[in-house]
């Protein structure tokens, strides 16, 4: 496993940076995409954020962003969002909210062929560990997932990775497991330790900092292309087992429940830069 993990470092870490790229970023305002954006920013790319009417833009203050205004389940908005961004890349970071239409499946598959047909070098797509048809086998891969909750998702990711498998768009496929962040609380540093690898047996944690590091080294990198990768950080186990007591413990036992784990916050891991 170590020699995988450095093999994939080297890939990720160390290749010479893309040049300046037109970038189209669906999912732009939340965690990750924000993070993201920040980076391209940075990173001198022409960045366009796709927002809903009613996203808040408070994450992306002060960053030289364009926005195309719409809802990915308004193909005709997505359409203008193409012709105005003309984009060399696109990268889907977006997230369902409850009680709201799901942008997976459908809608994400037509980003694919607008993508393909604006003529697109790459398409970076943020998906889940256990992606696709809810089977035995896919149960017996990734016991720990509850598929009971969480199968109608996790196949339409399947189908927008499908699509991209079957385009002729260069991708990059990033599946993550769980992300650290616990309601009523700032979401965890990064550590500077996530890795991408292309097992697809290795799944865990890893913060959003390092996420959304990881997927823009993946920007107009072609050791990239075509790749499928599960994001994870080895370090956060502690913190993840104890995010997941306090999901699962009732409320008036928290404590008492989880106080054996270590808290998240609580103990500073070493950065590697």
């Amino acid at each position: 496993m170590r020699l995988l993990v450095l093999t994939v470092t080297v890939v990720l870490g160390l290749t010479t940076a893309a040049a300046a790229e037109s970038v189209l970023v669906f999912g732009a305002t939340g965690h990750t995409g924000s993070r993201i954006v920040k980076h391209l920013v940075t990173g001198g790319h022409d960045v366009t954020a796709f927002v809903r009417p009613t996203s808040s833009r408070s994450r992306l203050t002060g960053y030289a962003v364009s926005y195309a205004v719409g809802d990915v389940n308004e193909p005709a908005t997505v359409e203008t969002a193409f012709a105005q961004a003309e984009p060399d890349i696109v990268i889907a970071v977006m997230q369902s909210r409850r009680g709201q239409p799901s942008p997976h499946g459908e809608p994400e598959v037509r980003l694919v062929e607008l993508a393909e047909k604006a003529g697109a070098d790459q398409f970076i797509y943020l998906s889940s560990v256990g992606a696709g048809p809810d089977t035995p086998a896919q149960r017996a891969l990734y016991p720990d997932i509850n598929y009971d909750l969480f199968a109608k998702g996790l196949a339409e990711k399947g189908l927008v990775e499908d699509a991209l498998r079957a385009s002729s768009v260069a991708f990059t496929i990033i599946r993550s497991g769980s992300i650290l962040v616990e309601f009523g609380r700032e979401p965890p540093p990064g550590t500077g330790r996530g890795y991408f690898t292309e097992d697809q047996t290795v799944t865990g944690p890893i913060t959003y900092d390092d996420l959304a590091i990881l997927m823009v080294r993946c920007v107009g990198t072609s050791g990239c292309y075509g790749k499928t990768y599960h994001a994870t950080d080895d370090t956060l186990w502690p913190e993840y087992n104890h995010w997941r007591c306090r999901r699962f413990a009732p409320l008036n036992q928290l404590d008492e429940a989880c106080d054996h784990l270590r808290p998240i916050g609580q103990v500073v891991i070493e950065r590697v830069n």
